[in-house]
Parts: structure tokens; C-alpha cells; sequence
């Protein structure tokens, strides 16, 4: 994606596995963000209902 835009392009054969694994690696991050956020969100919804700010 680049400026919130789908992009295609071709890569030569010899960077596929380099390429997939850094795509991979990115999901992988993008996921472990989303877990962080959804905790946070928990933890403020505790703290609230605990009297907390």
C-alpha cells in the first residue's frame, strides 16, 4: 500500500522468498499491534469500572 493505495509491481524471481518473508513479517507485526491495542482497551474498561480516572 502506499498512500492508502493498493500498488502492484513485479519483482524478479530471485527476491520472492526475501520478498514473502519480509510480507510476512509485517503481518506478524501488524497482529502483535492490534493484541497491544485490544489490551489497552481492556485494561481502561477495568480501570474504569473500578473506579479508577
Amino acid at each position: 500500500m502506499v498512500e492508502g493505495k493498493k500498488r502492484v509491481e513485479r519483482i524478479p524471481a530471485a527476491w520472492v522468498a526475501e520478498v514473502r518473508r519480509r510480507v510476512d513479517a509485517g503481518r506478524e507485526f501488524k497482529q502483535a499491534v492490534a493484541e497491544v491495542l485490544a489490551a489497552n482497551a481492556q485494561l481502561l474498561v477495568l480501570e474504569r469500572q473500578q473506579g479508577g480516572r
